[in-house]
């Protein structure tokens, strides 16, 4: 398959930390403060608000309808490509993908492992098949820069990482909706890959808040963050908010060199 090519890029790779995709005064004035060519990361259930409520299953379908066209609309206009996970019914099935939108297109990525927790089961609710060996995820070119795209619980398993430094990805764009308290793990997770790898890594969480039938309470934090080798570039708080970071080739060249991991 030939590999995504990405113009009229201006380096700039923004998170855009949100709860849902409700407020669209809002989020166009996050839209307007960019340069056309942005590359936007959004967290997971943001295009659908989901979040394991059955109540919601109906509605799956035609969030994801009217929030895909939204999407485009806004890459179409402002020139900017968007990375942001979405929920695919098809046959009566439920998947989980990437969607990177780009001049009003949609590519997409179907989720390669997923949560099979007791308090979140993914795995019992969407058909993707988890039973193929890991391939590497959707990448795309853009100004001679490398990016891929991943899911916060595939970020676990090592072979993720792997297929990125043989494909010399140099910016990995990872949606996540983490809760529990669970803020360092993840710091301390993509920090060292992004070490090891030699790369950036912007990771988007979601925010807001869900009661689950237990009635617990599930904080999904946000606290997105940027980090270039084993330095944090920028950490958003738990509002809603945008973080925008340049791309510097030089930077990455650098670290390449100083390292050699990626030798």
């Amino acid at each position: 398959m030939r590999e995504l090519i990405i113009k009229d890029f201006n380096n700039q790779v923004c998170i855009f930390q949100l709860t849902n995709l409700k407020d669209m005064d809002r989020i166009n004035t996050y839209l307007k403060s960019l340069q056309d060519g942005s590359i936007i990361l959004l967290g997971e259930y943001v295009i659908n608000d989901f979040i394991g409520n059955a109540n919601s299953i109906a509605n799956i379908s035609k969030d994801s309808k009217e929030n895909l066209e939204i999407l485009k609309a806004i890459s179409k206009d402002y020139k900017h490509t968007i990375v942001a996970p979405f929920i695919q019914c098809k046959n009566k099935s439920y998947y989980k993908n990437m969607a990177v939108i780009t001049q009003g297109k949609l590519h997409s990525y179907q989720q390669q492992r997923l949560i099979n927790f007791t308090h979140w089961n993914e795995a019992e609710f969407f058909s993707n098949d988890v039973s193929k060996l890991i391939k590497l995820p959707l990448t795309f070119i853009a100004n001679n820069i490398r990016f891929g795209v991943l899911f916060g619980f595939e970020a676990h398993f090592d072979e993720f990482w792997t297929e990125f430094k043989k494909a010399d990805v140099d910016v990995i764009l990872a949606s996540s909706a983490s809760t529990f308290s669970s803020h360092i793990r993840w710091r301390n997770l993509f920090s060292t890959h992004a070490f090891t790898n030699s790369c950036y890594v912007f990771r988007a969480n979601r925010i807001g808040k869900h009661i689950a039938a237990d009635g617990y309470e599930w904080d999904f934090y946000g606290k997105s963050f940027v980090f270039l080798g084993q330095d944090c570039i920028d950490e958003l708080d738990s509002k809603e908010s945008m973080l925008c970071v340049e791309i510097r080739k030089d930077d990455l060249d650098k670290l390449k060199e100083e390292w050699g991991f990626r030798l």
